[in-house]
């Protein structure tokens, strides 16, 4: 489950699948806040008030919440037989099922304001905050949109990390993802390396 906790907190911008009852699901993308606890925590996020998924939260949603972290292509020519195989796709990606519920009083979903900023803005030199904001164009903000927590209900975490190859093969995929050099190569490639203890 730490695992898990560890790609929502890292790749926090996710997709919202809901499921309302007798309808459509509706999709959208959103930046989320992970409250750690037992068995996983709780999601906060929010969505603009013209969303079709705010009218929605006026009663409890069914929902799902997707996160993809480290993915890459993976060519055969890695492979110590390359002429037996074909080519894949590795990824590691987390889908978090719950009951969302419309925060309704003020404070929180200012809570949600600044911990989404906070978790964003750490590390700079000198990090925006809500409180920049004139109470006028705050409470405009927060009439703008409609906030949410998520009671999780299930967890399903995939990673799919060439663990149906053997170890030749693995290391070829490393080698290869780090000499590639492209955009989540070298994330997948440390994610392989750090998964590989766990096949032994």
């Amino acid at each position: 489950m730490d695992a898990a906790r560890a790609l929502v907190e890292s790749h926090s911008f996710g997709t919202l699948v809901a499921l309302p009852p007798g309808a459509e699901p509706e999709i959208t993308h959103v930046p989320f806040v992970l409250d750690r606890g037992e068995p996983f925590g709780r999601l906060r996020a929010h969505v603009a008030r013209p969303n079709s998924i705010a009218a929605m939260l006026a009663h409890p949603l069914p929902v799902v919440a997707i996160f993809v972290g480290a993915h890459a292509y993976v060519t055969p020519r890695w492979y110590e037989h390359p002429e037996s195989s074909v080519p894949t796709w590795n990824y590691a990606a987390v889908h978090v099922h719950g009951i969302a519920r419309r925060m309704e009083n003020e404070p929180e979903v200012l809570a949600l304001l600044r911990d989404l900023t906070a978790g964003q803005e750490a590390g700079a030199p000198e990090p925006w905050t809500l409180d920049r904001l004139a109470p006028e164009r705050r409470e405009a903000l927060v009439g703008g949109i409609v906030a949410f927590g998520i009671e999780v209900t299930c967890v399903k975490a995939k990673r799919k990390l060439s663990q149906n190859r053997g170890v030749g093969d693995r290391v070829g995929v490393v080698a290869g993802l780090r000499a590639r050099g492209g955009p989540g190569d070298a994330a997948l490639a440390a994610l392989m390396v750090e998964d590989e203890p766990a096949r032994r």
